[in-house]
């Protein structure tokens, strides 16, 4: 997976990811949305590395009884993410070579305020609060040209300039391209856009 942009503060969380799916040169790239929301939760689950993991991590959330809110899920998140990720690299051992990153978004229902928390392989999928403000990844090396303050206007042009970025790359790169699409949350729901596509 690729480009996750994300802005998050007390109110709101703005999740935009690009729409490639890549797995190697050899195979014919696909597309897939890579943040989703989980309307009855009040949360957005995003992810980069592993998209089978993403997968079957929505899949797992979206059913289980615990959840109902976000803190209700970050307190299961890391032992059933190990234990998700255990099992994906027993029965395919190409995962060991990829890393893995789920993001969550969503309304407290303690305090009534958005939490953003990452959970990262390398990590073991400990839960890490995430701080309120704009979230780039990969980080974006050269700033300039982008009227950062008109997000999630310009991620489109955040993401061409991470694609140009990761094209210099040699090794580690990251494939960023298909469409623009954003999942908002506020306290009164969601919206769910695209912002047309990368070429």
């Amino acid at each position: 997976m690729s480009s996750l942009l994300f802005y998050t503060d007390a109110n709101e969380a703005i999740v935009v990811t690009d729409t490639l799916l890549h797995y190697s040169v050899d195979t014919p790239p696909g597309y897939a949305s890579k943040a989703i929301a989980i309307p009855h939760i009040r949360m957005i689950i995003a992810g980069t590395g592993s998209a089978l993991l993403f997968s079957r991590w929505i899949g797992l959330v979206n059913n289980q009884g615990f959840a109902l809110d976000v803190d209700a899920v970050d307190a299961h998140a890391p032992q059933e993410l190990q234990a998700l990720w255990s099992e994906l690299n027993r029965h395919l051992p190409a995962l060991r070579d990829q890393s893995a990153t789920i993001y969550h978004f969503g309304i407290s229902d303690d305090s009534g305020k958005v939490h953003g928390l990452a959970y990262r392989s390398g990590s073991d999928f400990k839960s890490e609060r995430l701080d309120y403000g704009l979230g780039v990844k990969p980080e974006l090396i050269d700033k300039a040209g982008i009227d950062w303050h008109t997000f999630p206007s310009c991620s489109a042009d955040i993401m061409r300039a991470q694609g140009r970025q990761e094209d210099r790359k040699s090794k580690d790169r990251v494939y960023i391209g298909g469409s623009v699409e954003v999942v908002h949350l506020t306290r009164s729901g969601f919206s769910i856009y695209s912002l047309g596509g990368l070429a």
